[in-house]
C-alpha cells in the first residue's frame, strides 16, 4: 500500500502527524520520559595501569558515592554534586571487584573481573543444550525475554541455564538504545553461567569491529548522549586498551566450534579454511593487537606496512567475504559444495550464522546451515540438543513454547 503513496501525500501526512505531536506535547497530553542514564545504562569503567578508574552518571547534579569490594578490602569513595562522577583504585588482575555507585540515595551494582588478556576458546567439547541468538543489537528487553522463556535465566535475570552453553553471534552494539546496559548485562551472565559450570560465548560481530574502529554511524543517539554526558567520543566507552568492555570484548572469538557445531557471525568461506580455526583466532588476535587497529580512523597515522600488509587487514574487518560481513550462504542456495568444504575443513557438521535478517530460524543446506538473525533483535534462540539419533533443532520465540524444525 505505501509503495503506492505519491512522495507529496506522504510528506503532507508527515507534516500533519508532526503538528498533532507537537501539539499534543504543547497541551502536556504527551510527555516524554528522559532517557536512563543511571546504573549500567551509563558505567564506563576504564583500566589504566593498575589502577581501576569508574565513571558512572546521575540523572541529576546530586553528590555521588563508589563503594568498591574485593576479597581483600572495601574502598569508599564520595564525589561532589555533578552529572557524571569518578573514582579510581587499586586492583589486581583476575580480583573480581562488586562496584555499587549511583547517587548517596540511588545505588547500582555490578561486578566486574579485572581481565588478564587471556583469550576465549574457539574449541569446546559437545554440550547437550547448545543455545545461539543472534544480532541483539541493543535491545535489552527483547534478549532478556527471550533467554527467560528458554529457561536460561529466572525473574532477576540470574543466570539458571546450568551446564547449557549460550553464544550470542555477533552485532551487541549498535542500532538500540540499551547498548551499555544490554553489554554489561551480557559481561555478568558470561561470570554467572561459568561458575555454574555452563558458558555464556560472544563472537565479534562487524558493528563490535565498527564501534572499536570509530565508525559510529549506527549507534542510537542515546548512546551517543551517554558519552557526551562523560565528555568523551562514543568509542571510547570500547577502548580495546582503556575500556573493560573494550578490552573483554577485544579477547572475543569471531568462531567458536562447540562440538562439531560452528559459529560464526556472517559466514565462513573457502579460503578462511585453508589454515586451522586456533591459527584464524591468532590472526585476529595479533590485528586487534596492533597499533593500526587502535588508530584506524586515525588520518594522521601512517602504518609502517606494505599495500600487501594493510590489504589484508582490511580485507580481515570489512571484506565481503570476511567472517564479520560474509552474506552469500544465506542469501543463495547454490554453495553446497563450498559449505560442505567449510565443514569438513573444520570438523563441523553444521554452520550456524547471524548477520544477514531472516523471517524465522530455519535449517538450509539440508540442515548443514541454520540462519538465527530473526524479527526482533535476539528475542528469538536457536536450541540444539544432542541425542542418540543426532541434533534436534528447536526455535524459541520470546513467550512460547520450543517449536521443532
Amino acid at each position: 500500500m505505501l509503495a503506492g503513496i505519491r512522495s507529496s501525500d506522504r510528506t503532507r501526512r508527515c507534516v500533519r502527524v508532526t503538528l498533532v505531536s507537537l501539539a499534543l506535547v504543547a497541551a502536556g497530553a504527551v510527555t516524554f520520559a528522559p532517557p536512563q542514564v543511571e546504573g549500567d545504562h551509563g558505567l564506563w569503567v576504564r583500566l589504566v595501569g593498575d589502577s581501576v578508574v569508574a565513571h558512572w552518571l546521575t540523572a541529576d547534579s546530586v553528590p555521588g558515592a563508589l563503594i568498591a569490594t574485593t576479597a581483600a578490602e572495601v574502598r569508599r569513595f564520595t564525589t561532589t554534586p555533578a552529572r557524571a562522577h569518578r573514582a579510581a583504585f587499586r586492583a589486581h588482575p583476575n580480583a573480581a571487584v562488586t562496584l555499587r555507585y549511583g547517587s548517596l540515595t540511588a545505588p547500582h551494582e555490578t561486578r566486574i573481573v579485572i581481565p588478564d588478556g587471556t583469550r576465549d576458546p574457539v574449541t569446546l567439547p559437545a554440550v547437550d543444550s547448545l543455545f545461539v541468538v543472534g544480532d541483539t543489537h541493543g535491545d535489552f528487553d527483547a534478549l532478556v525475554s527471550g533467554l527467560r522463556t528458554a529457561g536460561l535465566i529466572d525473574d532477576d535475570s540470574n543466570w539458571t541455564g546450568g551446564r547449557s552453553r549460550l553464544v550470542l553471534a555477533g552485532d551487541l552494539t549498535d542500532r538500540g538504545p540499551d547498548v551499555l546496559r544490554l553489554v554489561w548485562f551480557v559481561y555478568g551472565l558470561e561470570h554467572e553461567a561459568a561458575e555454574a559450570g555452563g558458558g555464556v560465548h560472544v563472537l565479534l560481530g562487524n558493528h563490535e569491529i565498527m564501534v572499536m574502529l570509530s565508525d559510529l554511524r549506527y549507534v542510537h543517539p542515546k548512546e551517543l548522549d551517554v558519552a557526551r554526558r562523560h565528555g568523551v567520543g562514543y568509542h571510547r566507552l570500547f577502548d580495546v586498551r582503556e575500556s573493560l568492555l573494550g578490552r573483554w570484548l577485544a579477547t572475543k572469538p569471531a568462531v567458536i566450534r562447540i562440538g562439531d557445531v560452528l559459529i560464526t557471525h556472517g559466514g565462513i568461506a573457502h579460503e578462511i579454511v585453508q589454515r586451522p580455526i586456533q591459527e584464524f583466532d591468532d590472526t585476529l588476535a595479533g590485528y586487534i593487537d596492533e597499533e593500526l587497529f587502535y588508530r584506524w580512523a586515525d588520518s594522521t597515522y601512517m602504518p609502517a606496512l606494505d599495500s600487501a600488509a594493510y590489504e589484508a587487514r582490511h580485507a580481515f574487518f570489512w571484506g565481503p567475504r570476511s567472517v564479520f560481513w560474509h552474506r552469500e550462504y544465506v542469501l543463495t542456495d547454490t554453495l553446497a559444495a563450498e559449505l560442505d568444504l567449510v565443514l569438513n575443513a573444520w570438523d563441523a557438521s553444521v554452520l550456524v550464522v547471524g548477520h544477514t535478517a531472516v523471517p524465522q530460524i530455519h535449517a538450509r543446506y539440508d540442515g548443514r546451515l541454520i540462519p538465527v538473525h530473526t524479527g526482533r533483535f535476539g528475542a528469538e534462540l536457536l536450541l540444539l540438543t544432542r541425542t542418540r539419533a543426532g541434533l534436534l533443532r528447536y526455535r524459541i520465540i520470546a513467550g512460547q513454547p520450543p517449536e521443532r524444525f
